[in-house]
């Protein structure tokens, strides 16, 4: 088991591999990973022609649709001890995304295939670059260092999703989870436990995630300009507090974009957190933990779905807590954190 804890999900940083950067491969994709940040050139609509409206995905079997997915992570992290510690790391990973729609039951429910034919990261830290280009040439020790984002490139899985964006369910990423092991070299010495973990894993911890971006949940009733709604996550258990994200959502307008109506939703985000027994067990004071956000996202009426949308997401943590000195004796030992990052989703 503790082989397959060190296949990271795909969201976290990989900053491994050489430092040298390959020669690129061609590849036969007709989008670019180059993403773009501005907001899109709407015109208001001020004629009243939306009183209210019902905000649902609509998508019709046999379409397909293209998205790229930008995260930008900066973290910052020191350790203050007898010495000092600190570190910068900068991250840009883009995704592009293919939606094929193999289905649409009576309620509304899609049955989506999903289909990444490109992911590209970028990353400095501790004065080291780190680039990977999905199609490029790698060594057998970097394909294994970028294991997770080799697995998902042209293989498919598949999803379904209500009409009010909720991920009900994934298929077929049995076939990521045995590109890892393949790649790792660790096919034959799991257990089917293990790789139905693994499975879970690259479901809940990766591509849910990853999804939730092109399916935000939206509100089971007709909203108006100036109508809010809100939806508070399950706490999410950390080693030394539990965090509670509530997501709040408001309309500040329809706008018209080419020829198409977009509802724009004002996006927030605050937390609420409790202190573990662990860190009172352990003596761990940690210091006002803070997640918050906001964004704009842009949802296209006339064809229901997300057009584009940025947030930023960021994330502040302070801990102290005594520990042994080199020295001998005990010290206080201050960890802090600060991790700004910014996704931005577009409808290629």
């Amino acid at each position: 088991m503790k082989k397959l804890l060190v296949l990271t999900l795909l969201l976290l940083p990989l900053f491994v591999g050489c430092n040298k950067k390959e020669e690129p491969k061609k590849e036969l994709n007709k989008f670019s990973t180059a993403f773009d940040s501005s907001d899109i050139k709407t015109v208001p609509i001020t004629d009243g022609s939306f009183s209210s409206v019902d905000l649902k995905y609509s998508f019709k079997k046999g379409s397909e649709y293209n998205y790229r997915l930008t995260s930008i992570t900066n973290d910052d992290q020191s350790i203050l001890a007898d010495t000092s510690v600190s570190q910068k790391i900068k991250q840009a990973l883009t995704y592009l995304l293919k939606l094929n729609v193999k289905d649409v039951d009576k309620d509304g429910v899609m049955e989506i295939e999903f289909t990444f034919s490109s992911v590209k990261l970028d990353a400095t830290g501790n004065g080291k670059t780190f680039s990977y280009q999905s199609g490029n040439k790698l060594t057998a020790e970097d394909k294994k260092n970028y294991a997770n984002y080799e697995a998902i490139i042209n293989n498919p899985f598949t999803a379904r999703v209500a009409p009010k964006g909720e991920i009900l369910e994934f298929f077929r990423t049995d076939r990521i989870a045995n590109k890892i092991l393949e790649i790792q070299g660790l096919k034959d010495s799991v257990s089917l436990e293990e790789k139905k973990m693994l499975q879970q894993q690259i479901s809940e911890g990766a591509l849910r995630p990853l999804l939730t971006q092109v399916f935000r949940k939206l509100p089971d009733h007709q909203v108006k300009k100036d109508s809010s709604w809100s939806l508070t996550n399950p706490p999410a258990q950390l080693p030394f507090f539990e965090m509670t994200n509530i997501l709040k959502f408001k309309i500040i307008g329809f706008e018209k974009y080419n020829d198409d109506n977009l509802a724009v939703i004002d996006a927030g985000l605050s937390s609420q957190y409790k202190i573990s027994e662990r860190a009172k067990q352990a003596k761990v004071t940690v210091k006002s933990p803070s997640y918050t956000g906001e964004g704009k996202i842009y949802f296209n009426l006339s064809k229901g779905l997300v057009e584009r949308s940025k947030t930023n997401l960021y994330l502040t943590i302070e801990m102290s807590m005594m520990a042994p000195a080199r020295t001998g004796g005990m010290q206080k030992v201050t960890q802090k954190q600060y991790t700004k990052t910014t996704n931005i989703l577009e409808l290629l």
